[in-house]
């Protein structure tokens, strides 16, 4: 078989798996494995053949030594990536078999009361916190400092916390816990500022994470059609402000014409999905230069929340920064994210990827199936953290940054479902007690 065909039949299986993903939502209201089989087409196969086209160029860091990228080496990661979609893929689908068929979403007037104040709450401490936090974070950067070794992550990162925020405000409201004029018009204010604040083009992949997320909220509850409808017009909304995050990065853009054909030309041809031509950097280095991790990326993210100022010797993540190519040094940092594949086949090779790839999809999909055996708000809460949160990983890269993101952007979340776990939870808490048989008294 040649390569071309090779090419053409990975990205058939890649199509298929999107088709396949569709009557999933269809049968089962279910959206993760369209969101991971989308993605996973887009970043891959999409960028592949724009590649082959000449409409797309590869990443060039020949200055470090990185050999050029060929169409043997993309064949070779596109395989490697339609395996390990395909295993997680299967795995999700195996272990989840329950039907996301619930109606409107409801929720105990008492926690609904609970909940309101005290997200507003939040929003009142937490916006001017990542005002200053921004403000603190760019002063460092224009200092000269580098972020990933000389500043604390946590400031850095503190403002991501505001994404909860937007997703708690998208809960109570359709819940129907906002029930005045007023408390929508400021729900709509505070979740307009937290747009305003997590829009960047350093945080792309995590702004369209949470706007996928609200969108599984609002669809939450509706007919088949409402919901590809709804899916629909939050995707696209979503990756339109994707496509200008990036055509943002572009300092030679100097007119609003001149953003709206750079916006258009990175989405169109795939100039961010650049995750392909990642795994294939990251295979020149592993493991001829640098031995397979065997989960110590994974491991990493134990120690990732420790600060570099308690423990000044820590080990650095990305394979850019062990081989002393960027770093605190060198004035920067630098990593083209390779996919979570790629992150998988950098902890054992195709080995990592093939187990990996079924531990995470057994993972999300026992996740899942949690969620349909506790209330309904707290289960589309959920299922919303892992929409918002699967973007990010699939990207890939620095498994470690990626979890310390996760957590810095969803702590709210976690702290108000442990400080009511009695009542988020409630229906796991109180199980039902079992069935006595029931005996007749003897007749006289």
């Amino acid at each position: 078989m040649n390569a071309g065909l090779d090419f053409y039949l990975l990205a058939g299986v890649q199509i298929g798996w999107v088709i396949a993903a569709i009557v999933w939502v269809w049968k089962r209201g279910d959206e993760i494995p369209l969101i991971l089989s989308g993605f996973l087409l887009y970043i891959f196969s999409f960028r592949f053949w724009a590649l082959l086209e000449g409409f797309a160029s590869s990443v060039d860091v020949s200055n470090f030594g990185f050999s050029a990228l060929d169409f043997t080496s993309a064949a070779d990661v596109q395989t490697m990536a339609v395996l390990g979609q395909s295993l997680l893929l299967l795995a999700y689908m195996f272990v989840q078999k329950r039907h996301i068929t619930h109606g409107r979403i409801t929720g105990d007037p008492a926690l609904l009361n609970w909940l309101g104040p005290r997200v507003l709450l939040l929003a009142l401490v937490c916006i001017p916190f990542a005002v200053l936090a921004q403000i603190y974070s760019a002063s460092e950067i224009e200092s000269g400092k580098v972020m990933a070794f000389e500043s604390s992550a946590y400031i850095y990162l503190f403002p991501f916390s505001l994404i909860s925020i937007a997703m708690l405000f998208a809960i109570l409201w359709k819940a129907g816990g906002l029930t005045t004029f007023f408390g929508k018009g400021i729900a709509l204010a505070i979740v307009g500022a937290v747009a305003a604040l997590t829009f960047h083009p350093g945080a792309r992949f995590q702004f369209i994470g949470w706007l996928l997320a609200s969108t599984i909220i609002v669809g939450s509850g509706y007919s088949f059609g409402r919901k590809a409808a709804t899916l629909v017009l939050g995707i696209g909304i979503a990756l339109a402000l994707f496509a200008v995050a990036g055509a943002l990065r572009n300092e030679q853009v100097e007119s609003e014409t001149g953003l709206q054909q750079s916006t258009w030309e990175r989405f169109a041809f795939a100039e961010d999905a650049n995750m392909l031509d990642g795994f294939v950097l990251l295979r020149q280095i592993y493991p001829g230069v640098l031995p397979f991790d065997y989960g110590g990326a994974h491991a990493e993210i134990l120690t990732r929340p420790i600060p570099r100022a308690w423990w000044p010797d820590k080990p650095v993540g990305g394979y850019m920064n062990k081989l002393g190519l960027t770093g605190i040094h060198t004035g920067g940092t630098l990593g083209i994210s390779p996919s979570l594949f790629g992150s998988f086949y950098q902890e054992g090779g195709l080995a990592g990827i093939v187990i990996l790839s079924m531990l995470y999809g057994f993972s999300f999909g026992k996740l899942i199936s949690f969620t349909m055996r506790i209330p309904v708000i707290t289960g589309v809460l959920i299922r919303a953290i892992l929409c918002a949160f699967l973007i990010p990983l699939l990207r890939g890269g620095d498994l470690a940054g990626i979890y310390a993101w996760g957590f810095m952007s969803f702590w709210p979340c976690l702290l108000l479902l442990w400080l009511k776990r009695r009542d988020f939870f409630a229906r796991i808490a109180s199980k039902p007690a079992p069935a006595r048989l029931a005996v007749r008294p003897a007749s006289s």
